[in-house]
């Protein structure tokens, strides 16, 4: 099977310009025939072309797919309508554009894709995203990192939101049923759990849900992490960062990881996990021998599959990776 390797521009600037870009980037990492390898940091960058609309949101990601690039044109359009995008006038505002800037190897011009794209060296929006991931491509006889910095990039600054598509781990400890709690609190003490926990999450940032935040002793936030509740009634808390709503707590993700990159762990309840782990790159299960009657539970790790297994003392560690 023979691979290609295209630069796909992503732009939005109407709706939650962040969340629709990382969806369309889980939609095509979803797709059996294209294969996601690398997405540039969100840059808000001035419209262009047509100035009197909302300012854009901008990144690049490079692509390989073992079909042509008609089909994958027809793949990304597919991708466009799926998220409400609706082509009312050229160049104007748009909850999701998806454009193949470049495909190794290929020059084309037809009616309905020409190779590469003919406004790839005017494009600031484009050149600055496309130069963070790959400086050293050729785009028409220059690099992409000399085309950026021989293109006016006025008003294109990096946004505080987080590009990956999975930007989040899960972290859990499970007995022989799955189980992750009862009566609101640990199944077990296992000092090997909680050190290998602390080791994971410290110096990072961990979202919880309400009742762990209240399970923790004396309600007090995790020493050297950044704590982060999803609540929908808890309005303050000492020492913790509360937000009401995923929308809410990607902006909120976004300005923390912007200058200060962290890896962010869902660290439960049963709710947390349910919602956050359509999100996760990555979980990280801490297997406890026995059962212990538990009445909360890590929902099944579907799309996932075993990378790591390391038995320790009275538990073992498992990883799982997105497929």
């Amino acid at each position: 099977m023979t691979m290609h390797t295209a630069y796909v521009g992503l732009g939005a600037n109407l709706g939650d310009r962040g969340e629709t870009m990382r969806e369309a980037l889980r939609r095509m990492a979803a797709h059996p025939h294209i294969k996601l390898e690398a997405v540039s940091s969100f840059y808000e960058t001035p419209p262009w072309g047509k100035t009197d609309q909302p300012p854009f949101l901008n990144a690049a990601a490079r692509v390989s797919f073992d079909s042509t690039p008609q089909e994958l044109l027809r793949l990304l359009r597919s991708v466009e309508d799926a998220l409400g995008r609706v082509r009312r006038e050229h160049w104007g505002a748009r909850t999701i554009d998806l454009d193949i800037l470049h495909v190794e190897g290929v020059c084309q011009e037809d009616e309905t894709l020409i190779l590469p794209h003919p406004y790839l060296c005017e494009r600031a929006f484009v050149l600055v995203p496309l130069a963070e991931i790959a400086p050293e491509l050729d785009v028409r006889g220059k690099s992409a990192a000399r085309r950026r910095a021989e293109t006016d990039r006025t008003g294109i600054v990096r946004a505080p939101e987080l590009a990956a598509p999975y930007p989040l781990e899960l972290i859990a400890a499970v007995d022989a049923e799955n189980g992750i709690g009862r009566a609101g609190g640990l199944l077990t003490d296992c000092p090997a759990d909680m050190a290998h926990f602390r080791a994971e999450t410290m110096g990072h940032i961990v979202v919880m849900g309400r009742r762990t935040m209240e399970s923790l002793p004396g309600e007090k936030p995790l020493a050297g992490r950044e704590n982060v509740v999803l609540s929908r009634i808890r309005e303050k808390a000492e020492g913790f960062r509360l937000v009401h709503d995923l929308p809410a707590l990607w902006h909120l993700l976004g300005r923390l990881a912007v200058d200060a990159p962290r890896r962010i762990f869902a660290i439960g309840g049963a709710a947390c996990y349910r919602l956050l782990l359509p999100y996760a790159h990555r979980a990280h299960v801490t297997r406890l021998p026995g059962s212990y009657a538990a009445d909360r539970f890590l929902p099944p790790l579907e799309g996932f599959e075993r990378t790591g297994r390391r038995p320790a003392k009275d538990c073992v560690f498992e990883i799982y990776d997105r497929i």
